[in-house]
């Protein structure tokens, strides 16, 4: 895999993560922060890939890929959409994302890795079934997974609510960039970081769509 494709993708995930975080300093709307945590673990992600691809894969770096890219940041997605759907259960949201949080980074830190799997990977990334093979922090990627649903459901149903169409550009980006997710470990895993990057792209231009300023003081203004 060539190390630019992942330079690409922490860039544009970083740069999106940066304006979704002063759009919630500016106008404090909990759904963009969540969405600007999750865009700052997919570019952390990325950066560990960058690492595993030119350092040689260690524990804690294949951990920090594992954690970021591949168990958080789509729950971090969710999280965003619930509060755009219900800002009432804030607390709530808020609380199931700590949890969530405090829950994977225990399993994985203390998740026993295949090192042999992980110095054997050369120019790719490991897949986690070899390298975290019978622990909690792989058996955690399925649970974490099925918030891909709320994301899909959520932007569609938030698009149909409020009549911006352009929110289904966030299941879209989504599924661009899980797509990504199942290329590891073939021929083409090249693919991982560009669809990654493409997803956040289209992802960043539905988010957009909701924190931009109504025009009016319709009940647009209440819900965006």
């Amino acid at each position: 895999m060539n190390p630019v494709f992942p330079l690409i993708a922490i860039a544009v995930a970083w740069t999106f993560a940066g304006q979704l975080g002063r759009q919630w300093w500016d106008r404090r709307r909990a759904h963009a922060l969540a969405w600007a945590f999750s865009l700052f673990l997919f570019g952390l992600g990325h950066v560990a890939v960058l690492i595993g691809l030119t350092a040689g894969w260690s524990a804690p770096t294949f951990g920090i890929y594992w954690l970021s890219g591949a168990l958080l940041n789509v729950p971090l997605l969710a999280i965003g959409q619930l509060h755009l759907l219900d800002r009432k259960r804030s607390v709530i949201w808020w609380t199931l994302a700590g949890l969530a949080v405090l829950w994977n980074v225990v399993f994985t830190i203390t998740a026993t890795y295949d090192t042999a799997v992980l110095e054997a990977a050369t120019g790719g990334i490991p897949a986690g079934s070899e390298v975290l093979a019978g622990t909690t922090a792989y058996a955690l990627l399925r649970p974490m997974t099925y918030t891909f649903a709320i994301v899909v459901i959520g932007s569609v149903y938030s698009a149909v609510k409020m009549k911006k169409w352009a929110l289904l550009l966030i299941a879209v980006g989504t599924t661009v960039a899980a797509a990504g997710s199942s290329v590891i470990g073939s021929s083409v895993d090249y693919l991982f970081p560009v669809l990654s990057a493409v997803g956040v792209l289209l992802m960043y231009t539905g988010f957009r769509t909701v924190s931009a300023p109504a025009r009016t003081s319709e009940p647009a203004t209440a819900t965006a």
